[in-house]
């Protein structure tokens, strides 16, 4: 293995702390009938034939923490008999951060029952999701991250004016949303069902 200048690998590793783990993890991914390669990279011939041969070198940024973070590519909320606290704490600020930006984006709109209730049950399933199919704690970091300056672009939004032919709109919708339920007050006089015989006087 060697850099795009010519450097050989172990020459980049002399400059970094603790080399052994960047050490690459090789494999055959095509003819393991052809060759055989080693822990350390020697590849030996078995046959005649195509064969392909694959390095994995570990990521520095996987493995650097970040805050309260251990590893930037750490996954998994439950791993090796222990509970990753950095990945359950992000897991749970992505659902409460979730929960914010859909809160405040509902904020005034008309009442609509069916959409508040998905505003409720959306975070927690997709939180949920995340605990069974996990991601990288990088990727929940920038998840959270995000849903907090969609929130905070939302409330900044809710607080401009709208334009005037949108506002006319809204008001329309919301008063669509109140005459019904104030035309049934106002004719409850009569307690008759509508199928019911008027009474003789």
């Amino acid at each position: 293995l060697h850099t795009k200048d010519g450097r050989g690998f172990d020459d980049v590793l002399t400059a970094v702390d603790n080399p052994s783990r960047f050490a690459p993890n090789w494999s055959i991914t095509k003819g393991d009938d052809v060759v055989s390669v080693s822990d350390d990279g020697t590849i030996t011939a078995l046959a005649a034939g195509d064969a392909t041969a694959e390095a994995k070198i570990p990521g520095l940024a996987a493995r650097s923490g970040f805050l309260f973070i251990k590893a930037l590519g750490q996954v998994g909320f439950y791993a090796d008999g222990d509970i990753n606290w950095d990945i359950a704490i992000l897991v749970g600020g992505f659902g409460i951060t979730l929960f914010l930006s859909q809160l405040l984006s509902g904020m005034g709109m008309p009442a609509n029952p069916q959409q508040a209730t998905a505003n409720k049950i959306t975070p927690v399933m997709i939180t949920g999701m995340f605990l069974f199919f996990p991601l990288p704690a990088g990727v929940l970091l920038y998840m959270v991250i995000a849903n907090i300056f969609q929130a905070l672009q939302t409330f900044l939004l809710t607080r401009e004016a709208l334009p005037d032919n949108l506002q006319k709109i809204l008001d329309q919708q919301m008063t669509q949303q109140t005459v019904p339920a104030t035309a049934t007050s106002v004719g409850g006089g009569d307690s008759r069902l509508p199928f019911e015989p008027k009474g003789g006087k």
